[in-house]
């Protein structure tokens, strides 16, 4: 996707986070960059393009993201993760959090805010 086409900024982290699939084994990702939309994790063998799942980035033992997710490329150059419009509240709340704290400019990422992240 043309970068100018992205709806939300990525920012460069590499936090661990679970790969679920229902009835299958987690795969722990490291992740290249995280937006409010979706992330990069270096590459996976046995993760598949298309699968969905649920990402669960674990931040503290009182606080974790967990979202729904499609796999849209896992290949040699990483694993692509788009992240589902069905979010809870409070996961929506400490990803915003990540990405801020992670972004050169933490109000860019609250501006973007105001514009839909998912088509209808």
């Amino acid at each position: 996707m043309d970068e100018n086409r992205r709806r939300r900024s990525r920012v460069s982290t590499h936090v661990t986070a679970n790969y679920l699939q229902k009835g299958a084994k987690p795969y722990s990702l490291v992740t290249q960059n995280i937006s409010l939309k979706g992330m990069l994790a270096k590459p996976q063998p046995g993760i598949i393009t298309g699968e969905i799942g649920v990402i669960r980035i674990e931040l503290a033992s009182d606080a974790s993201i967990e979202i729904e997710c499609r796999v849209i490329r896992s290949d040699t150059t990483g694993v692509a993760i788009d992240f589902m419009p069905t979010m809870d509240e409070q996961s929506f709340f400490h990803l915003r959090n990540l990405v801020r704290y992670n972004a050169p400019d933490a109000d860019q990422i609250d501006a973007e805010l105001m514009i839909p992240a998912f088509e209808d």
